[in-house]
């Protein structure tokens, strides 16, 4: 960070109009490493960084890293009883929302000093340079930790393929969370790229469209709902195929979206927080159905269950916990709770191991197979969804655009239910408007399980709207 900062002109940073040359930021970053010092916080002090991305966040962040504290990230709007749940010094936020608060006053540092620090209970963590939040995908929503050999091995893994000198970076991931810290914030700024903030963070489209004009933009990493907003607008197409590279990752791709991504530079990328975040990587342009790319960084293997397992020095070296850091083992094999299974030397994604559920016979239906089935058997399905309304039938919904594609009659969807084709009731094709999805574009299950048993008649073929 002192190459890349100090007395240079790039990484820039634009955000709103304004723009931040890097030596400014480094600036800014002594003048918080100096109100951490004066505050006598030691390596492994914990604090919490609360603030929405922007130069100030970079500055707060290079000052944390300088200072070797241990790093919570969490967004602007976060509740400040993470103090006490992280047991951490302090918070930086935008505004004095407790007493152990630092806010900051635009990119000049700290507007003054807490009214004090809060009083750890547990040991300090020196080993942790990070603690981030799961985005809940795989559960409950977890604090992992991460040290620096565990983001400096992605980094080492990951970044010499993506070709970031002199490129101009259109940054819409959170950076408080893994997928944007490592793998769009960290190689911008040690490949001196411009940043070009999106204060939208990848939600309307047309405030892409008018950063693209203003500044220009070679780079993207998004979410797949991200790219499908582009895709929804007459030039999103023109868009993505101008851009020289990105990463499209977390969650599952269609057989839509890959095959309008084929025709640009993007790749797949794939990953956990746990994984700081990179397991898989892919080839630009090469996309299909559920892809996620080819194993980098690290050892894959999938078990007797089909879940997908890593092992390396991307394995996070704790969980945070309400006794403190319980460290993991580094030798141990992660499981992910996704089910995948290899195809040319790439692994593709088969459902989450907590899709399954049982009909009243007792027999365990894993749902994610069979969605991902369908999914590569029909082009015209954005995305899969199969339940039991009754615990004796099966419902398949099929996420689908009429005026693109011929819906599929039942007779075609049953083979692909294999042992259970005698079990389908019905098939819904749900518009892409209405089918409910997470903030990254996964499928929001809980909304549809309701979805499906609203509209099905129980031990009937037909629907009840």
């Amino acid at each position: 960070m002192y190459d890349c900062l100090r007395d240079q002109a790039v990484p820039a940073f634009i955000d709103e109009g304004a723009i931040t040359p890097a030596a400014s930021i480094w600036t800014g970053s002594r003048l918080w490493v100096e109100a951490f010092r004066k505050a006598n916080l030691e390596p492994g002090d914990r604090i919490v960084i609360s603030m929405p991305p922007s130069a100030a966040f970079v500055q707060v962040l290079v000052a944390a890293l300088w200072q070797r504290l241990t790093i919570a990230l969490a967004p602007a709007n976060a509740s400040p009883k993470l103090v006490h749940e992280l047991d951490a010094r302090a918070i930086i936020h935008p505004s004095a929302n407790t007493s152990h608060t630092w806010v900051p006053d635009g990119c000049a540092g700290p507007l003054g000093p807490p009214d004090t620090l809060r009083p750890p209970t547990t040991e300090r963590t020196p080993e942790a340079r990070f603690l981030l939040r799961t985005s809940g995908t795989t559960g409950a929503a977890r604090w992992f930790a991460l040290s620096d050999a565990n983001v400096l091995s992605v980094l080492a893994s990951h970044l010499p393929y993506f070709k970031l000198k002199h490129s101009r970076v259109l940054s819409v991931l959170p950076w408080s969370h893994a997928f944007g810290l490592v793998l769009d914030l960290l190689p911008a700024l040690l490949s001196g790229a411009e940043i070009i903030r999106d204060p939208e963070g990848g939600r309307s489209a047309s405030s892409l469209f008018d950063l693209r004009d203003a500044w220009g933009a070679t780079h993207l990493c998004a979410v797949p709902l991200t790219i499908q907003r582009l895709l929804d607008h007459d030039n999103g197409l023109s868009f993505l195929m101008s851009l020289d590279g990105g990463i499209v990752g977390g969650a599952p791709v269609s057989a839509p979206l890959a095959e309008a991504l084929t025709q640009t530079s993007l790749r797949v990328g794939y990953g956990q927080t746990e994984a700081s975040p990179g397991i898989a990587l892919g080839d630009p342009g090469v996309w299909a159905p559920n892809y996620l790319g080819r194993p980098l960084g690290c050892t894959v293997r999938i078990d007797t269950q089909g879940q997908l397992l890593f092992q390396g020095k991307n394995a996070c070296i704790g969980q945070w916990t309400a006794n403190g850091l319980a460290q993991l083992d580094p030798d141990r094999w992660v499981p992910t709770g996704d089910r995948a299974e290899r195809r040319n030397n790439g692994l593709y994604f088969q459902g989450r191991t907590d899709d399954a559920f049982k009909l009243m016979n007792g027999r365990m239906v894993h749902a994610g197979p069979i969605e991902a089935r369908l999914k590569e058997a029909f082009d015209g399905a954005h995305d899969v969804f199969v339940w039991t309304p009754d615990g004796s039938h099966l419902a398949v919904a099929l996420c689908w655009d009429d005026s693109t594609a011929h819906r599929p009659a039942d007779e075609e969807v049953c083979p692909h239910l294999k042992s259970l084709q005698d079990r389908l009731q019905t098939t819904l094709f749900v518009p892409p408007n209405d089918w409910p999805t997470t903030s990254k574009g996964a499928v929001d299950r809980s909304a549809l399980q309701s979805y499906v048993s609203d509209r099905v008649s129980p031990h009937s073929s037909s629907l009840t709207s």
